[in-house]
């Protein structure tokens, strides 16, 4: 008991491995500033503690093999003290506690005799007076039964009907189709007790730029009526759009704000403050103008668009801070809908690791470990073996529902930390402008440097992201990027034109927009900073870039970030606070938390996609999907002499040059012809002919509707045949008006491998288009040649099932507004059969989905 209560380090078993993870140090015995101690508890005051006498105190300590820390007699410190340094007053405590020591020391040295006697005659009548503290009380608990925290709120009825945007998250409001919050969290979190007046107070710091629809005001009143009095210090909302005029700032730059809304929040509570920038100044350079006016112990960091969901969100943000004061503690994301409506969809889902992909940007990973395979040489193992090792699967491991879980990563915002934690850490990089990097930066500092970051399931907020564009009274909304003034982009060196060409900049073998420009920009700083040396940052680059060398227009922020103060502070914080390096951190950190190494490790190659464009495929082999140059692309490249897809880095060496187009015209048909006669000795590329289903009896007295199907294709060759057959072969002839094949500038023409001839005999006929049109433009072809009653849009690879018509025309016979949609199986195309096929009577064999227009 006495050693738990004067241990004031953080929780720890063994000191060479502390955490599980080796070489670090655990924190020392510290005191912070508002007396809550490192392992939960906060002290009381030694008036209030029952007394344990100890004869000899010095023997005692002996036999504890620990230091009593002395603590005097009123240990509360004043919370509005300004005396002391923001920079780490938890550590500069450490020198008054040696102060103590030594005088205890002396102390007991000299009054030896003395000290026994008096204990002994105090033994019965005066306990009060020892030296030895009482075990603490936790800072929370369990209780048995659930409490209000989703409809508690803390407005009085005075100050509730001011609050003009504040909405009811209850039953029947506009979350969960009306169920309410509470459907949105583990039930567990409403069993939590807290002691309030043992927490750290906060303060909310919230960013906004250009924000429409008064979502600084539901932002604001949110936090105002669920975070206790008691607690919120203040809430400090930093304006970023700049003066227009000023600066070079076009004058259209707050066209979306309405400019009374500033004085109605100052108006809600005085612990409201507003700061305006005269220039714009980003994400990262906001947040550090917020965090220099916050007085709170704690700093919380919020967008201008969010609602606080219960009346806890703070508290359970709070309780790790309180047991290891070098913490970041994040909220659970919920999606508010950015189209007017502002309703909830339907919870974040399944709780995810908070990660970086190769192109350095924040994602999600659902589990960890569930992938994990060790690499595994056939020389060291018999057959059996192999087979064994190869069918063993390791345990995914997802993220716990209830209780913080520790995540590499983490988004921009939406967190909290200590006031001095984030200090002593440096802030954030003032060189980051506009958005994207604050985050990674936030991350790797705070891990490196002996902290922790935490995702808290039962914090929850709701966020609204700005994915669309939306047309109203003022024009549209640019939601998502933001317009960047033409003075910042040239101050950053990052304008498309100005006085001194700047460069290309080209990005992911695309040219960038002014926007990726800044945050590519953000991110070299960062990979200087905290990758540094390591062969991570060359693999970024050429991920990026296409080469590890930098082009001169990326080279000059590198040159920047070495003589730039700002960069070079971090630099030496990162000394000062004897900080770890990328190697250690992808060791120690991102494989225990994720089971992978960092994004560019060698070893990732397992795990890695090529990105199709608007999909992604293990290879760039195997991104065509049958549809040719149209789906090669983003990091893949189509080479039309061989008709494949290639890696683009490897598109020169792997792609022979265009010979004359006579020759092509003929080689492409020698490559035609084989591959004809190669199919015709494995069976043919047209299927065995057989008998045409006929139409029910039931049907052929009535009026029936007839069906067009349009098949768009690209570079399928023998597979759009077969498609087509079995369409003729499984529609009846009272039904199918035709079979519309349109041909999207497929090379060579898919005519050459099935004749308009042999295919009219089928019920098709050809659309040719000259230049690809995709997937989409090919539809429109098809649609606009189709004369039946109902159109149906299939792939060039499909196999219609039997009877697959009849809800077609069952459907919208009963409802001309409305769409059928097939259920989708597997399709061997060699065999052109369907495995794993739902078995017959199962119900999944007729199973279609249909959306009325109504």
């Amino acid at each position: 008991r006495l050693l738990k209560a004067v241990n004031l380090g953080m929780n720890y078993q063994d000191k060479n491995n502390w955490d599980g993870r080796p070489n670090i140090p655990p924190p020392p015995p510290k005191l912070v500033k508002n007396t809550l101690n490192g392992n939960g508890y906060v002290r009381k005051k030694n008036n209030d503690r029952p007394s344990i006498v100890v004869k000899d105190k010095k023997e005692h300590e002996q036999q504890q093999q620990v230091k009593v820390v002395s603590l005097p007699k009123d240990d509360v410190i004043d919370k509005n003290d300004k005396s002391e340094t923001d920079f780490d007053p938890i550590r500069n405590n450490n020198a008054a506690a040696d102060d103590n020591d030594e005088e205890d020391d002396e102390s007991t040295d000299g009054n030896d005799d003395t000290d026994d006697d008096d204990n002994n005659n105090d033994t019965d009548d005066n306990e009060e007076e020892s030296s030895v503290d009482e075990v603490p009380t936790p800072v929370w608990h369990m209780a048995s039964d659930p409490d209000d925290s989703f409809e508690r709120i803390f407005l009085t009825p005075e100050q509730k009907p001011k609050y003009k945007h504040f909405r009811d998250l209850g039953k029947g409001g506009p979350v969960n189709k009306g169920k309410g919050i509470k459907h949105f969290f583990n039930p567990i979190c409403r069993h939590y007790r807290f002691d309030e007046s043992r927490l750290p107070t906060v303060s909310v710091v919230i960013t906004t730029q250009n924000e429409p629809d008064n979502w600084i005001s539901i932002t604001v009143e949110s936090i105002l009526a669920r975070t206790p009095p008691n607690l919120l210090v203040d809430v400090i909302v930093v304006d970023d759009n700049g003066i227009p005029g000023h600066h070079g700032l076009p004058s259209n730059i707050r066209k979306n704000v309405d400019e009374a809304e500033w004085d109605y929040l100052k108006s809600l509570s005085p612990k409201v403050k507003v700061i305006q920038h005269d220039n714009r100044e980003g994400c990262a350079r906001s947040r550090l103008t917020g965090a220099k006016a916050a007085t709170g112990e704690v700093l919380m960091f919020v967008d201008s668009h969010i609602e606080m969901e219960s009346s806890t969100w703070y508290h359970h943000l709070a309780i790790p801070i309180v047991e290891n004061p070098q913490t970041i503690t994040m909220q659970t994301i919920d999606v508010i809908d950015d189209l007017g409506t502002k309703d909830y969809g339907a919870g974040a889902g399944p709780l995810q690791y908070g990660v970086v992909n190769d192109q350095f940007w924040f994602s999600y990973q659902v589990d960890r470990f569930g992938d994990y395979m060790e690499p595994l040489d056939p020389k060291d193992f018999t057959e059996e073996e192999l087979a064994e090792r190869r069918g063993f699967k390791y345990n995914a491991e997802s993220p716990h529902l209830r209780e913080p879980y520790e995540t590499p990563f983490g988004p921009g915002s939406l967190f909290a930390i200590r006031r001095d934690e984030f200090w002593r850490l440096g802030g954030y990089d003032e060189g980051l402008y506009v958005w994207g990097g604050e985050n990674t930066e936030m991350a790797f500092k705070m891990w490196m440097c002996g902290g922790r970051m935490l995702m808290v399931p039962c914090s929850r907020v709701g966020h609204m992201y700005r994915q669309h564009k939306e047309k109203d009274g003022r024009g549209a909304l640019t939601r998502w990027p933001p317009t960047l003034p033409q003075e910042m982009t040239d101050r950053l060196g990052c304008a498309y034109k100005n006085e001194t060409y700047t460069g290309r900049f080209i990005v992911l073998r695309h040219p960038a927009d002014n926007f990726t420009r800044i945050t590519t920009r953000n991110n070299l700083r960062i990979m200087e900073t905290y990758v540094g040396d390591h062969p991570a940052k060359l693999a970024y680059y050429k991920r990026m870039f296409g080469q590890e060398k930098l082009m001169p227009e990326f080279q000059r922020f590198i040159d920047e970030w070495k003589v730039d103060p700002a960069a070079q502070k971090q630099v030496s914080l990162m000394k000062k606070n004897k900080c770890h390096d990328f190697e250690w951190w992808d060791k120690y950190v991102f494989m225990r938390l994720t089971g992978r190494h960092h994004p560019w490790h060698p070893h990732n190659g397992k795990y890695k996609q090529v990105n199709c464009g608007n999909h992604k495929a293990k290879t760039c082999q195997l991104c065509p999907q049958g549809n040719g140059r149209d789906w090669c692309n983003g990091d893949c490249s189509w080479c039309a002499t061989s008709s494949k897809c290639f890696p683009a880095e490897e598109l020169t060496q792997k792609c022979m040059k265009a010979p004359k187009k006579a020759a092509l015209e003929a080689s492409m048909k020698a490559v035609i012809e084989a591959a004809n006669m190669q199919k015709e000795k494995a069976g043919g590329i047209h299927l065995p002919p057989r008998e045409r289903v006929k139409l029910p009896e039931s049907m052929k007295d009535k009026p029936i509707l007839t069906i067009s199907v349009v098949l768009p294709c690209g570079f399928e060759h023998d597979y759009f045949i077969r498609t087509a057959e079995s369409v003729f072969y499984e529609t009846p002839a009272e039904v199918l008006k035709e079979i519309v094949i349109v041909d999207d500038a497929s090379a060579p023409p898919l005519e050459q491998s099935w004749s308009e001839a042999a295919a009219a005999e089928f019920g098709v006929k050809y659309i040719r288009l000259n230049e690809p049109a995709g997937l989409i433009g090919a539809k429109q072809a098809g649609a606009e040649a189709a004369t039946g009653d109902i159109i149906v849009f299939f792939d060039c690879h499909v196999k219609p099932d039997i009877d697959y018509w009849v809800p077609y025309v069952r459907e919208i016979s009963e409802n001309y507004k409305r769409a059928v949609i097939p259920v989708i199986t597997v399709l061997n195309v060699d065999t052109w059969t369907q495995p794993h096929r739902p078995a017959k009577g199962s119900g999944m064999s007729k199973c279609y989905l249909t959306f009325d227009a109504e």
